[in-house]
């Protein structure tokens, strides 16, 4: 079975420590790029509005300077060996979308990936991706029907609402949390949300740092397949946190697609 057309030599989808979570200068992962052999590499580094929680996970007004900088810097360095991409995966918070939209449009983003990382609760946000027991905890007591609810809500209503290229770790909500399960209501709005994609032709990442975290890509196969059978085009991102996770399982793509 021929699979899906998916483009291999792109990683669509790297951090760096301007996050405050990586590792790695820009350039570091330039190089490791180009060592694997990719055709383009996309920043796409985190963008994050109105989210209060201690340990800041994206970058400042000041960082996306230094970002814009090095990254102009770096694509007339590397001018006809690597085509270098700035983006931004945007976290979709839902009390702050017309902020979001016009942030977006303050920086010359080459692709705006979107996520959701948090759930407001009370005067804070938690961090649906984090690994850490508090926070899991936290979530589990407020109720995982009630906080998955939320989070596919805000991805529909991110899909529809901004101006973006790519939905990133579809499935990731919770990915630390043992046997989380999604229900029929949850299914019934991620087959929502991909009729939105495709309404507003928004790609679907398949993100292979799920190979580390589960033994497959985000998001999982009945996802991706109902995503194909809607005509949305698939983008490879590792999700890179250091340099040496460019690229990272891609060559595993081609038989999982190939399966589904």
């Amino acid at each position: 079975m021929t699979p899906p057309a998916i483009d291999l030599r792109e990683d669509g989808h790297v951090h760096t420590r301007l996050c405050n979570h990586a590792v790695g200068e820009m350039e570091e992962y330039v190089e490791q790029a180009v060592r694997r052999g990719l055709a383009t590499l996309v920043f796409l580094e985190h963008l994050e509005t109105d989210i209060r929680y201690p340990q800041p996970s994206w970058l400042s007004g000041e960082d996306f300077a230094l970002y814009f900088q090095e990254g102009e810097r770096l694509k007339q360095q590397y001018r006809g060996v690597i085509d270098i991409r700035l983006g931004a995966e945007t976290g979709f918070n839902p009390e702050a979308a017309a902020t979001i939209r016009r942030r977006l449009t303050e920086y010359p983003f080459e692709r705006v990936g979107v996520s959701c990382h948090f759930y407001r609760h009370n005067d804070v946000h938690l961090n649906l991706l984090s690994r850490r027991r508090q926070s899991l905890d936290q979530l589990a007591a407020i109720g995982i029907d009630t906080v998955l609810t939320a989070y596919f809500n805000a991805l529909i209503e991110a899909v529809t609402t901004l101006d973006c290229d790519v939905l990133c770790h579809l499935d990731a909500v919770l990915r630390h949390l043992p046997g989380i399960r999604f229900n029929d209501g949850h299914q019934r709005q991620i087959e929502e949300l991909l009729d939105s994609m495709q309404a507003n032709k928004v790609a679907l990442e398949i993100n292979t740092s799920g190979f580390d975290y589960r033994g497959f890509p985000f998001p999982a196969d009945w996802i991706v397949s109902a995503a194909l059978c809607r005509n949305i085009p698939l983008r490879a991102g590792s999700d890179a946190h250091q340099p040496s996770e460019v690229g990272r399982h891609f060559e595993r793509l081609p038989g999982y697609l190939a399966g589904l």
